[in-house]
């Protein structure tokens, strides 16, 4: 899944620390879009990474958005970063 941000204006430094205060489910709520959805058998994580998700998505994905991987009873978010990094979302308890 592909979370876009949705048209509300908010630096990444700002979303990353809502994403720290408020969590992940209701930054998600507040700051995004629903998700687009997307069904692979593998995905390789290298520097055709990006460009593997907006050809299948078909749509430009941008510093701040977020993608979630799952896989059985594997699931992780990531956030793309300014620099074209993914930055991993940890939830914590």
């Amino acid at each position: 899944m592909v979370y876009k941000r949705n048209s509300q204006f908010v630096d990444l430094s700002e979303l990353v620390e809502q994403l720290s205060s408020l969590g992940l489910a209701d930054t998600l709520k507040e700051y995004y879009d629903n998700p687009f959805k997307k069904e692979v058998k593998s995905i390789v994580a290298g520097p055709s990474f990006l460009q593997f998700l907006n050809r299948l998505f078909q749509i430009q994905i941008t510093p701040g958005d977020i993608i979630h991987l799952e896989s059985a009873d594997q699931s992780k978010y990531y956030m793309l970063s300014v620099t074209g990094t993914w930055d991993e979302i940890i939830k914590l308890q």
